[in-house]
């Protein structure tokens, strides 16, 4: 009778470590992914990619814990007021409005930043507005919000994990 007792709550007590300890993992890969693509975002300044290459490094430094369709990444003026775009990853959604791209090629954020597609769509930002120029460089924001599924929901049956970041842009003088 008292090892059952125990062994309940044992099991109980592992299951919630596992569940704390997996979404503490997401949750660090969050604030990780949207501080280093804000750092990158900083030095890509107004190049008319810098968009892309932000979320790219988003998808990059989220691997460990897989970004799931519907996750979002807002790029944006971090000064007060500022505006920005807000990014739904969703991977080959563009895929049926290209013809002659394969699966590989197409633009896995709603809407596209990848200049040149016929599906792109200016950021509400646009990178060739940001202010370069030192001293008074403008500040980019990186705002990573991911929803993290539960594996036994004991607790909820999702739960999103949202962090932000902001840098000044990196000074381009040796353009």
């Amino acid at each position: 009778m008292e090892s059952a007792l125990v062994f309940s709550l044992l099991i109980l007590a592992v299951f919630a470590v596992l569940e704390f300890g997996l979404a503490f993992k997401s949750w660090l890969s969050v604030s990780h992914s949207s501080r280093e693509a804000a750092r990158a975002g900083a030095t890509f300044g107004d190049n008319p990619l810098a968009d892309m290459q932000v979320l790219d490094e988003v998808i990059e430094i989220m691997g460990t814990v897989g970004f799931d369709p519907g996750s979002k990444v807002k790029i944006f003026d971090a000064s007060p007021g500022g505006l920005g775009t807000t990014y739904a990853y969703s991977p080959g959604a563009d895929c049926d409005s290209e013809p002659g791209y394969s699966f590989s090629d197409c633009c896995d954020w709603t809407p596209c930043p990848e200049v040149g597609r016929p599906t792109y769509s200016t950021p509400i930002w646009d990178p060739a507005t940001r202010d370069i120029s030192a001293p008074d460089t403008d500040r980019l924001g990186v705002e990573v919000t991911y929803t993290h599924r539960w594996v036994t929901g004991f607790f909820a049956d999702t739960s999103d994990f949202t962090t932000s970041t902001d840098f000044k842009l990196e000074p381009q003088v040796f353009a």
